[in-house]
């Protein structure tokens, strides 16, 4: 065996992986199967998600950016797949249904050293082993994916491979994991009820003199009681002293004050697997224009919902949540946003929160049983625009799973109101 390559072959119990073994080969045979499609002979996957979804690995120690874990995938069956990880990963890495563990040694310095060396030097090895050192490699290249790796270590790699064509993995992943198994299913309604009972509660505690993070205190540790196991995402802001504008950290300063509205968008997640959801509260009763521009996004939210099922393309999602808005007088509003690129109302979600595909304008991808989408379409104030300089944002979002007849909701009335909640 080429002396740069530390290979450690051991029979894989999966101890503590993340998924059963028979749904990692569910996983693995579609994967290659969407690599035929796409006539890609390897995958190397090196963003976090992909290799917990591919291997059923997941450690905290992927927080540490210089481990550099991935793993790579053949696209025959006869070769084996393999991990990489540093010397003594191979510890974590037990929790991966993958045989091959390849170890690389760290630099002087352990984490805080250049590394690069020596992974290169395993990658490069192992690829010329399985004789796919001029093959066709697929990684993460794409806007939706992230490399787990540094760029400096990237280009190391594609020069020890100078005669391997690169290119991306998106619709090979994506078309993948756009459809979720039983139990992933399972994970994103459970992170769904325990979301929603946090918001619930954060709204139950509104009050004058509250600032935004002493709500979002009460959402966060409400969800982490109720058995959340992280929350990577808590937007929680309230006017009328700021715009309405999503993905906003909630704030100390901020103080709730009567007639304020406040938006909450995010969740927890639940074995990895996020919530996303959107409600609105006011401190107090809303004025009557914050009451008609919340219907319109509501009826906007809701038409789209209505027009989810299998065989249903996105792009017939969104143009349904539209006519809601121009039929109620304000197409104008409609053309900007289009004319502006805003024409997506939604999303899948999953391990990350922003899935592919979207659901947005021309997208004649069809919808599938057992997707899981976020449908959140919205509406400024008296449906003005630029929205940048709009005060007053409405809108409603909610996790719903595709069914074999039509659709339901996983973040139902039956957890919390999709009406404003009036503290």
């Amino acid at each position: 065996m080429n002396q740069d390559l530390k290979v450690t072959q051991q029979n894989r119990t999966g101890f503590f992986a993340d998924c059963s073994r028979e749904e990692f080969e569910r996983r693995i045979g579609r994967i290659r199967e969407e690599m035929e499609q796409a006539q890609v002979d390897g995958l190397l996957l090196t963003q976090e998600t992909n290799v917990r979804y591919s291997t059923g690995f997941y450690e905290i120690g992927w927080i540490v950016p210089a481990y550099f874990y991935m793993t790579f995938i053949p696209r025959e069956k006869e070769l084996p797949l393999a991990i990489f990880c540093p010397e003594g990963g191979q510890i974590q890495t037990e929790a991966a249904w993958v045989e091959n563990v390849i170890r690389w040694d760290f630099p002087v310095g352990f984490y805080t050293g250049t590394v690069g060396e020596t992974l290169v030097l395993a990658i490069a090895a192992w690829l010329k082993k399985l004789g796919l050192d001029q093959a066709r490699i697929a990684t993460e290249l794409s806007a939706h994916f992230r490399l787990g790796l540094s760029i400096e270590c990237f280009d190391q790699i594609r020069g020890a491979l100078p005669r391997v064509c690169w290119t991306d993995c998106g619709n090979i992943m994506w078309a993948v994991r756009c459809v979720k198994s039983m139990e992933e299913v399972r994970r994103l309604r459970e992170a769904c009820r325990i979301s929603c009972l946090g918001v619930k509660a954060g709204f139950e505690a509104i009050c004058d003199g509250k600032s935004e993070r002493e709500i979002a205190n009460v959402m966060a540790a409400t969800m982490y009681a109720q058995g959340g196991s992280q929350i990577r995402f808590l937007s929680l802001y309230a006017g009328q002293d700021r715009a309405l504008w999503a993905d906003s950290t909630p704030r100390r300063e901020m103080i709730i004050q009567p007639g304020s509205l406040l938006q909450f968008d995010g969740g927890c997640t639940y074995d990895g697997y996020f919530a996303d959801f959107k409600r609105l509260a006011c401190l107090g009763e809303p004025t009557s224009d914050q009451r008609e521009g919340f219907e319109i996004a509501k009826a906007s939210e809701q038409a789209a919902i209505e027009a989810v099922k299998p065989g249903v393309s996105f792009g017939e999602i969104y143009e349904a949540s539209q006519k809601v808005i121009r039929d109620a007088g304000y197409p104008d509003f409609v053309d900007w946003c289009q004319r502006m690129g805003w024409s997506s109302i939604g999303h899948n979600l999953g391990l990350d929160i922003h899935e592919m595909p979207g659901i947005s304008i021309h997208n004649q991808q069809k919808l599938q049983s057992n997707m899981v989408i976020s449908v959140e379409p919205f509406f400024y104030h008296q449906g003005r625009y630029p929205l940048w300089e709009v005060r007053n944002k409405y809108g409603l979002e909610d996790v719903v799973l595709v069914t074999e007849e039509g659709c339901e909701i996983l973040t139902p009335e039956l957890f919390i109101s999709r009406d404003i909640w009036i503290a």
